[in-house]
């Protein structure tokens, strides 16, 4: 049940306008004030361009509408969304730590698991939930974003003192529910991710092509099977036969470059650490042995330690 509280005004503070963070920053309510908080405060607002393709748009035609978003400048935050790489949730904890007080609720909008741990941490007391979008979106121009699919955003509460979720989901445009088992929206997510993501940047390739190259079909077989006993074993089973999820994943978003290869490709960190990594952590902690993930993330981590990415 979606126990968000009575629609008012809100400040929302936003951390990681990337290509996602963007768009989901353009879905909320109108009469909400929305605050940037940028690893880079040399600036007054943060500035963009949304495009809609045909098709995601009454009539069918291109629809582009600017956005600009103010810095934070010590405004109380009701909600802060947390739409940056996991990688960089300890950089921006440290960068932000003054703009959460008591009453914000924090709102991790990530691929990859093991972060929360850090908010749990250091806000123990602040409402802390996570949401998992299917959206698809992605730069292409600096300023400019182009929403690429559309798709669902799951909202759910993940730890910390019970209050009402203070979004109105009602409100927001596009496609968002509420999720009581967020936990489990999240794991079958990280699953996806950590078979479809780090096999694209091995054979450096689209999606869709991992059921079409014939050894990385033949890897993405077993590393799905790897995967889901895994889960099994330490008694998390998926909502689904993770094999045709992947499958089907795949060929919806066949000419799709994962966000895996596209940080490879620029030279920038990898989730590698939140997807594959956390599980090898978890697989440790109950003697299991991953060895087509351990191979995957040592080869991800020598790509990225000879691409000098930082």
């Amino acid at each position: 049940m979606n126990k968000t509280s009575t629609e008012q005004p809100l400040t929302i503070g936003i951390i990681g306008l990337g290509a996602i963070g963007c768009l989901i920053s353009s879905q909320l309510p109108k009469n909400s004030k929305v605050l940037a908080l940028p690893r880079n405060t040399h600036q007054d607002s943060i500035q963009f361009e949304l495009t809609s393709p045909n098709g995601h748009s009454i009539g069918g035609r291109n629809t582009t509408q600017y956005y600009q978003w103010p810095i934070w400048k010590n405004e109380k935050l009701d909600v802060l969304l947390v739409c940056c790489k996991a990688s960089q949730s300890l950089q921006a904890l440290q960068q932000w730590n003054k703009a959460i007080h008591s009453d914000t609720q924090i709102v991790l909008l990530q691929n990859g698991f093991g972060q929360h741990s850090l908010f749990i941490e250091k806000f123990p007391n602040n409402p802390l939930f996570a949401a998992s979008t299917t959206e698809g979106a992605f730069r292409s121009q600096p300023e400019a974003v182009t929403h690429a699919g559309i798709g669902q955003t799951q909202w759910g509460f993940y730890s910390g003192t019970h209050a009402a979720f203070k979004l109105p989901l009602a409100s927001l445009q596009g496609n968002h529910s509420w999720s009581d088992n967020i936990k489990q929206v999240l794991l079958d997510k990280l699953a996806i991710n950590a078979v479809i993501n780090p096999l694209t940047v091995k054979y450096q390739c689209k999606n869709g092509e991992l059921l079409t190259q014939p050894e990385a079909f033949a890897e993405l077989i077993e590393l799905c099977k790897e995967t889901e006993l895994f889960f099994k074993k330490i008694q998390v089973p998926l909502s689904f036969d993770l094999f045709e999820k992947a499958q089907l994943i795949a060929k919806l978003t066949a000419n799709n470059v994962s966000s895996m290869l596209q940080d490879t490709k620029n030279k920038q960190s990898t989730e590698i650490d939140f997807i594959n990594g956390y599980l090898l952590r978890e697989a440790i902690e109950h003697n299991i042995k991953l060895p087509i993930s351990t191979s995957l993330v040592d080869l991800i981590k020598s790509y990225e330690a000879e691409k000098k990415i930082c």
